[in-house]
């Protein structure tokens, strides 16, 4: 709770501290609290709103990133939704280093997509080994678990509007990851010794989306279902042959009133035909599912969890700038489950996952988000742009 505590009023300062405009900051605070803005870079359509922030997590410990929301448009086209594409560099007290980019950019008259990511960590890390047993009773320590993870991944999805709200794609992934210091469990860990410790992956694949939402970053109404069939081979350059089927369904309502949303997520992820690696299994935990987990400390071919949350921004009580009265900020709750392993029959053991965060709107429907993450176990704090789903 102290790690909470702490986390939230530093996160707080450096929010207040971030936002600046020719006008006083003072008199904004207190004149105008919820109409504040972090420092922006503005041309045209294209800002950048630079951030500097602390976040507590059970992979890297206490991290200060900084980093920048970028907005724009491809086209001068006023009903294009803005692309973006957040980035963050930070260091760790456990001596993480690490840096990611998501893009999400609109082409023409919405036609065309580009969603993916870059990202690269440079961390001490814990691997449990394979099975949700090994991730539920190995205990972490230098002996168990812990060893030194680089890793690089870039992943891109290229999707082309075919009907109304169906989208078709091509899939590109290229990751890479080396192993090093590693402890004695894993070391003779047999998942290991056969996947080796220097692991690079590339795979093709194709996507089929059905695409409903009315905001792909942060929707308030419409679902979405999606299906992306992966398949990594020597072929393509990398040094491994298997398969992923990742199946997501994703559905948001609003309630009572625009910004109160109720949305809700089903995933699941199997691989298979083939010797996927062990760095490649399926995981939960981290920033994308089931915060509060540790990534990784559950692993196995197969994973499946569901989570739901409601989304409550704050209404004014007098109009702001633009004679409205919707508010800067918002908190949101959520409850989930999940698991792993090693075939469908024998998802038997359920994780419980829940937990509540803070928002604030950077520019209309961008969000950071901070979110405290509570697991069997452990717990998270997040600093980051974008909702989790």
């Amino acid at each position: 709770m102290r790690k909470l505590l702490f986390c939230l009023a530093l996160t707080a300062v450096c929010l207040l501290s971030s936002y600046a405009q020719v006008d006083s900051l003072s008199n904004k605070i207190l004149n105008n609290l919820d109409s504040l803005r972090f420092a922006e870079y503005e041309g045209n359509s294209f800002k950048i709103m630079p951030y500097v922030a602390p976040s507590y997590t059970p992979e890297t410990e206490w991290l200060l990133s900084g980093g920048g929301l970028i907005t724009f448009k491809t086209y001068k086209d006023k009903l294009l939704n803005l692309s973006s594409i957040p980035f963050s560099v930070g260091y760790s007290t456990n001596g993480s280093f690490a840096v990611k980019a998501i893009n999400v950019i609109y082409w023409k008259n919405d036609n065309i997509r580009s969603i993916g990511e870059f990202q690269l960590r440079d961390m001490p890390d814990n691997y449990w080994g394979i099975g949700f047993q090994n991730g539920d009773t190995i205990p972490q320590g230098e002996n168990t678990t812990a060893y030194k993870r680089n890793y690089w991944r870039f992943y891109q999805r290229l999707m082309f509007r075919t009907r109304k709200d169906i989208f078709v794609g091509l899939v590109v992934d290229i990751n890479r990851t080396r192993a090093e210091d590693m402890n004695p469990l894993m070391q003779n860990d047999i998942h290991v010794k056969e996947g080796g410790t220097d692991i690079f992956n590339t795979g093709i694949g194709i996507e089929i989306d059905y695409d409903s939402r009315d905001f792909v970053q942060n929707a308030y109404d419409g679902f979405f279902i999606s299906g992306i069939f992966t398949a990594y081979d020597n072929f393509f350059g990398g040094e491994t042959d298997y398969n992923i089927l990742e199946l997501d369904y994703r559905h948001y309502k609003t309630i009572r009133r625009e910004r109160r949303t109720l949305a809700w997520q089903f995933k699941s992820r199997f691989t298979f035909s083939g010797s996927t690696p062990w760095t490649d299994k399926s995981m939960l935990g981290g920033l994308e599912n089931m915060r509060g987990y540790t990534m990784g400390r559950f692993r196995d071919d197969n994973m499946m969890f569901t989570t739901v949350e409601y989304r409550h921004m704050f209404k004014r009580k007098t109009l702001n700038k633009k004679n409205n009265y919707n508010s800067r900020f918002g908190y949101v709750v959520w409850l989930g489950t999940g698991s792993v392993a090693s075939t469908i029959e024998t998802f038997t053991h359920w994780l419980p996952n829940g937990g509540v965060g803070l928002r604030a709107e950077l520019q209309p429907r961008m969000n950071i988000r901070v979110d405290y993450g509570i697991a069997k176990g452990e717990n998270g704090v997040y600093i980051t742009f974008a909702e989790v789903f």
